[in-house]
């Protein structure tokens, strides 16, 4: 972890966040990094042995979790996913919408059943766990959410129609919700990611047999080296603090000049 990105012991101390596709990658890094300021955190994802492991190793570092499976591209999953959290620590402070679906696209689109796939899960799902959210939030006098995105719908990726797309509906998600939500204090924002090398990353390259691609970026890279997880949760993190309760319907881009 670079000096800059060191988490800030107690800084999140009382609050209870709920990450969704937390049970590995950048959802676990970004679980670590607010358990580390002091929030109580939720792990959620599809993975279960996984994510009881998180879980299990979180609380041993003092900071108490739990882990309910959720698949957010099912509706029920999610407000189960948001009543759990509630049963368990009488409130919801923060929601990290993570949870992605990136699978390969063929170069000429996706076909009609993997466009609604992705948008399930990266549209629909961050909206249905925003949903079951926000009534628990106005009535504690306010929260946070936070949408993970990305900065492939400003570079056009033409190989990723459809999660390009889907990541352009977060994003207009996140500014129209923000504007609703302002006056309860439910401040919603938006990160901007480029690349990162988490499991998943690497998985689709391995998959798509352009590893090469990944490794060139890393070293062409406008600062150096492309973001690491631990980029992406020193934002989080600072968006769900008290350092960030004038910010909202901000697009946050931490992407090291990969998009500006």
């Amino acid at each position: 972890m670079n000096a800059e990105n060191q988490p800030v012991p107690g800084r999140l101390q009382g609050c209870v966040a709920v990450i969704t596709g937390s049970t590995g990658g950048l959802g676990e890094g970004i679980a670590r990094r607010l358990a580390a300021e002091g929030c109580a955190v939720m792990i959620s994802g599809r993975r279960s042995a996984e994510g009881q492991a998180v879980a299990e190793s979180i609380r041993q570092t003092g900071v108490d979790a739990a882990f309910v499976r959720a698949d957010v591209g099912v509706e029920e999953d999610c407000r189960v996913l948001i009543a759990a959290t509630e049963a368990r620590w009488g409130r919801v402070d923060i929601l990290v919408n993570n949870a992605a679906a990136t699978p390969p696209e063929s170069p000429e689109g996706p076909d009609a059943a993997l466009w609604s796939a992705i948008f399930d899960v990266n549209v629909r799902g961050a909206w249905l766990c925003s949903q079951a959210s926000i009534p628990i939030m106005r009535r504690q006098g306010g929260g946070r959410i936070i949408n993970i995105g990305s900065t492939v719908p400003w570079r056009g990726r033409i190989d990723r129609l459809a999660y390009a797309c889907s990541k352009g509906a977060l994003h207009t998600l996140t500014h129209v919700l923000a504007r609703q939500l302002v006056a309860d204090r439910i401040l919603i924002n938006y990160i901007m990611v480029g690349w990162i090398a988490t499991e998943g990353e690497l998985s689709l390259r391995r998959t798509l047999g352009d590893m090469d691609r990944l490794v060139t970026a890393d070293r062409n890279a406008p600062l150096g080296r492309l973001e690491t997880v631990e980029d992406i949760a020193s934002g989080v993190a600072f968006l769900a603090s008290d350092d960030a309760t004038h910010i909202t319907g901000c697009d946050l881009n931490i992407s090291g000049g990969l998009w500006t």
